[in-house]
């Protein structure tokens, strides 16, 4: 598995947030990303970039810490609209990601997550918990055959203060 550093360019979004449970969200996704799109296009903005699925709620294995995923689901857009309780359109600040691309069923993400918090540690990096999911296929792909590209956020460690 090939894992790249980046930092990720601060860029306007288009979401919607929810805690959900696994076996509810393909449909969630789904239909999330077609109200997420007519959305941003009723109020005149553009997608431009790829939809993504951020996973809010992450023990430091990577895994979920709880049976309710808290999860935000959104596309990159070219300019701010208004939020509503549904729909958030904010400006995500840059971060600092490890990520790699994973070719297959979404159901076997696990070990990535693992290999991606290890480059993290390599990297003197804190795991801030919150991944993304870049969808770069569609459902009209075979599961074995799908493609999605992951990122996982991260920090450097601070430096402690009172060490020489």
């Amino acid at each position: 598995m090939q894992i790249e550093k980046i930092t990720k360019p601060d860029q306007l979004i288009v979401s919607t947030s929810t805690h959900i449970a696994h076996e509810f969200l393909p449909n969630f996704i789904g239909t999330s990303f077609v109200e997420l799109s007519e959305y941003a296009k009723k109020n005149g903005a553009e997608l431009v970039g790829t939809p993504f699925i951020s996973y809010l709620n992450l023990a430091e294995s990577g895994l979920p810490k709880d049976e309710l995923l808290e999860i935000e689901i959104g596309f990159p857009i070219n300019k701010e609209i208004s939020s509503t309780e549904k729909f958030q359109s904010y400006h995500l600040p840059s971060y600092q990601a490890v990520r790699t691309l994973y070719i297959g069923d979404y159901d076997d993400l696990t070990d990535s997550y693992k290999e991606l918090i290890e480059a993290i540690k390599q990297e003197n990096g804190i795991f801030t918990y919150r991944s993304y999911e870049y969808y770069l296929t569609d459902a009209s792909v075979p599961l074995a055959d799908q493609e999605t590209m992951i990122e996982l956020a991260f920090r450097k460690k601070r430096k402690d203060l009172f060490s020489d």
